[in-house]
């Protein structure tokens, strides 16, 4: 394991990450780190990195933020194989282990809320806290995820033929990010730049390999989460905030927040609200 100073974060001066790399032979994964204290591994959305965190702070708590594989500062490995969702869970928990130990707290946002969602099935004894932000827990009806297999191909196939920045135009201009183009430029500016700067080989391969479209369904498993775990949603993202009301107030501690006038990526819309129910949840007593 490799450590790097990292001089590329936004808000490097008033919190300081440093990036480091974890060798998993074939390949590596990036990751950065910022603050002190307890681990906090927080897992970012599809065509996003670990610098989608970069305006989150918790007192007490180390950030990891990990890119996965083809994202980020990680590694775009040819075996579209490494893509699967087994294979990136079982080095999700090779690169976790290397970096937080065996008991950490685990945040995931949209396709990392997914992962971090079946990681704490496989995991679970090692997580003490769970964070899933607009996370999915899978598409139940078979017919309906075979669908989204096959739609999943076809946008897999378009970004395939075109360049990071029509694919940043393009998925910026989908329903479910409507509420971010209320954002400042600065700030809309830095989140085309960070799906722009994705490889579309990259990102074609993490539809195909760990997309909705191949998620196992796993709503009916969620009482077997041992943890106490929060899910937060924006009120203007209705669909997630539906998955919060429905599945997981049903959970034992668990909790549901949802953030008024946030929309899909809450802690990039909406980061006070945000950083102040992540504090309120890690902290409290259980």
């Amino acid at each position: 394991m490799s450590q790097y100073a990292c001089n590329i974060i936004d808000n490097s001066i008033y919190n300081p990450a440093l990036r480091m790399y974890v060798d998993l032979g074939e390949y590596r994964y990036g990751l950065t780190i910022a603050g002190k204290g307890k681990p906090l591994v927080c897992l970012h959305g599809f065509s996003e990195s670990g610098y989608t965190w970069d305006g989150i702070v918790v007192p007490g708590y180390q950030m990891i933020r990990v890119d996965t594989l083809g994202h980020g500062d990680s590694d775009i490995p040819e075996d579209e194989k490494a893509f699967s969702i087994p294979v990136m869970l079982n080095d999700l928990h090779t690169v976790i282990s290397a970096v937080a130990g065996e008991r950490y707290c685990l945040m995931g946002y949209s396709m990392g809320a997914r992962l971090a969602l079946l990681y704490a099935f496989e995991y679970g004894s090692e997580i003490e806290r769970l964070i899933l932000e607009s996370g999915s827990i899978g598409i139940k009806s078979e017919v309906e995820r075979q669908a989204r297999k096959i739609a999943d191909e076809q946008l897999a196939q378009v970004i395939e033929d075109n360049d990071g920045e029509w694919f940043a135009a393009k998925w910026a201009d989908i329903s479910i990010f409507e509420s971010q183009r209320q954002l400042p430029p600065v700030v809309q500016d830095k989140l085309f730049r960070r799906r722009a700067h994705n490889s579309p080989y990259a990102l074609a391969a993490t539809l195909r390999g760990s997309g909705q479209g191949v998620m196992p369904y796993v709503g009916h498993r969620l009482a077997e989460l041992s943890m106490p775990c929060m899910y937060i949603s924006g009120a203007l993202d209705t669909k997630y905030t539906t998955i919060g009301e429905e599945l997981f107030t049903n959970v034992l501690d668990c909790e549901q927040v949802i953030v008024n006038g946030a929309g899909h990526n809450v802690h990039l819309e909406k980061p006070g609200p945000f950083m102040t129910a992540l504090t309120d949840f890690l902290y409290k007593e259980r």
